[in-house]
């Protein structure tokens, strides 16, 4: 296995990058770059942080659904540009325009400036996330790819969680706009350690498609087609994931808990109020989705069949999501605590799956169609699960009853991926093309 040469600016001595290393360090600057989005998320939506930034409650759902509509146009572009230049420039470009983004909003008031922060980035976001996931797969092979991308995605969940509490405490100790100007300025010190120290990988120059990979991409196939049928296959478990996870469980969070323990948790002379209580636990949900990023990651690299560990990733996705729906507290939570694993595990094994289908020169592209279609199922998520439960009178328990239409869109999910599991096994799932 030969090293990763690391990019220009560094001392002729420096050592070559391992793959682990290279991951390491696209995952310190994808959390990083969270610390602007996380905190927005977090602290926006009480009314005297929005006065402060100058917009109603109103337009704080406006703005922090802004960066997801764009991400629909700039997929695409992002992917484009990924199969056809370095690597590394765009990622730290796109680095550096999620930094601005973030200045942008602490400095600006008003919904102008305000709005034309979430665009930038929601494209700086679509440039981050296709192009290092891209990058992943170029530093992997069939043997370490689940692995390798279910380590990246740990860095994910890591600093989307870090990055919330980091800009809750930021907010409390500094206030809210200083405690955007520290997130801004470390984003911008990311986005110079990614332009110096990354790999050079260049698709569109590297003899066979290989993207400066560690493994020759001795097995591409000729250019052809682009691989629409591979890349709607593959795109089928992120669009469903991102719709039950990221769309319908996170808006309705405070609402399930809501349901399960009232308006807060007694714990003993304290009262947790449930607006903490849903940050505590969405924490948690995230540091248990790290765990099945890794598990999955590693147990299909193992098998050699990730469609049908992502089968069986889903189908627990599906129990913990009908464990959820029910009445008893515990088992609920213990449920909603199974269903972050599995909403983990399908978001390290898809790119993988793509990375063993896709010839190399071409997987910005279908990464950006994955990823489009997982931005949609996560925007369609939150106003179909919220306009169903205000339609639904109390008595029917439309938390509940909306989880359960979520596990059965789990089940057959999984129906699909054993589907998919039958032309791994004969040999087709393996080979680029």
């Amino acid at each position: 296995m030969n090293p990763v040469r690391v990019g220009h600016g560094l001392p002729s001595a420096a050592q070559p990058a391992s793959p682990s290393r290279v991951v390491l360090l696209l995952g310190v600057g994808t959390a990083v770059s969270l610390l602007g989005d996380s905190t927005l998320y977090t602290v926006l939506p009480r009314p005297e942080i929005a006065a402060q930034a100058g917009v109603s409650l109103a337009m704080v759902g406006v703005l922090l659904g802004a960066n997801r509509v764009v991400r629909l146009l700039t997929n695409g572009l992002a992917g484009m540009l990924y199969d056809r230049l370095p690597r590394r420039r765009v990622l730290a470009a796109s680095l550096f325009l999620g930094a601005i983004s973030t200045l942008i909003f602490a400095i600006g008031r008003g919904p102008g400036p305000l709005l034309f922060s979430r665009l930038l980035w929601g494209t700086a976001w679509s440039g981050i996330w296709v192009g290092a996931n891209a990058a992943v797969l170029d530093v992997s092979s069939t043997h370490n790819r689940g692995r390798l991308s279910g380590q990246y995605q740990m860095w994910f969940f890591l600093g989307a969680g870090g990055a919330a509490l980091f800009g809750g405490v930021m907010t409390d100790l500094l206030g809210f706009h200083r405690g955007l100007l520290i997130g801004g300025g470390l984003t911008l010190l990311a986005a110079l350690l990614w332009l110096l120290v990354l790999p050079d990988l260049n698709p569109a120059r590297t003899p066979g498609g290989s993207a400066g990979a560690l493994h020759p991409a001795r097995d591409d196939p000729p250019d052809g087609p682009f691989p629409w049928p591979a890349a709607i296959f593959t795109a089928v478990p992120m669009f469903v994931t991102r719709f039950v996870f990221a769309g319908v469980i996170t808006a309705t969070a405070i609402l399930w808990l809501t349901g399960l323990v009232g308006d807060g948790l007694s714990l003993g002379a304290r009262m947790v109020p449930i607006a903490t209580l849903t940050g505590a636990f969405v924490a948690l949900r995230a540091l248990f989705g790290v765990l099945g990023a890794r598990a999955a990651g590693h147990l299909s690299d193992l098998a050699g069949r990730r469609w049908l560990v992502a089968a069986g990733v889903m189908l627990a996705g599906a129990a913990g999501v009908a464990l959820a729906a029910g009445r008893n507290p515990p088992a609920a939570l213990i449920g909603g605590l199974v269903a972050a694993i599995a909403a983990g595990g399908v978001q390290a094994l898809v790119p993988a799956i793509a990375g063993d289908r896709i010839r190399a020169r071409e997987r910005g592209r279908v990464l950006s169609v994955v990823y489009t279609l997982g931005d949609l199922g996560s925007a369609l998520g939150p106003p179909l699960a919220l306009g169903l439960i205000q339609r639904m009178p109390p008595a029917a328990a439309p938390v509940a009853t909306i989880y359960r239409l979520c596990a059965l869109l789990l089940v057959l999910t999984v129906v699909f991926a054993l589907w998919r599991s039958l032309a791994e096994r004969q040999g087709g799932g393996g080979a680029p093309r």
